[in-house]
């Protein structure tokens, strides 16, 4: 089963209730906040109600790798390396990256690493409108291009 990138692309002013308290529910307190949830019809529903402020889809090891080791932070805010993939029962830093691009591992079930990561504006910035859907030349909702665009971010 194959794990969702969620980035919150547009702020907190005048968002509906509802939207809000599952932009909370995914972790995703501010702008430019990350997390990488499982891909089924629960968090689906989340993200489709949500649709007009992030923008998500499928991560590969790459990307995770990145976003990991440059923007993933520990309890203490250290960052995460191989002797935190130690602590949390892992051989390495690849085991514990390819567990979670596959599912059999969640971000929420890790007991020192915060599951949400604080990313950057895009370097170069966003190459579509940040109002529209991605279909018609925007970047929010379902994006193909979320793996470049995170890795501008990190």
């Amino acid at each position: 089963m194959s794990q969702l990138l969620v980035i919150r692309i547009r702020g907190t002013i005048n968002v509906k209730y509802n939207v809000k308290k599952t932009l909370e529910l995914l972790g995703l307190k501010r702008r430019y906040s990350a997390t990488i949830v499982p891909k089924n019809e629960y968090y689906e529903g989340m993200l489709l109600l949500a649709k007009d402020h992030i923008t998500w889809g499928e991560i590969n090891f790459e990307t995770a790798k990145l976003l990991l080791t440059k923007r993933g932070k520990t309890i203490e805010g250290k960052l995460v390396d191989e002797s935190t993939a130690k602590k949390e029962g892992f051989e390495s830093l690849d085991e514990m990256v390819n567990s979670i691009v596959n599912g059999s591992f969640k971000m929420n079930q890790f007991r020192t690493i915060k599951p949400y990561f604080n990313l950057a504006p895009p370097k170069g910035g966003f190459k579509g409108s940040t109002k529209k859907p991605y279909r018609v030349g925007g970047i929010l909702g379902e994006n193909k291009g979320i793996n470049q665009l995170a890795s501008r971010m990190v």
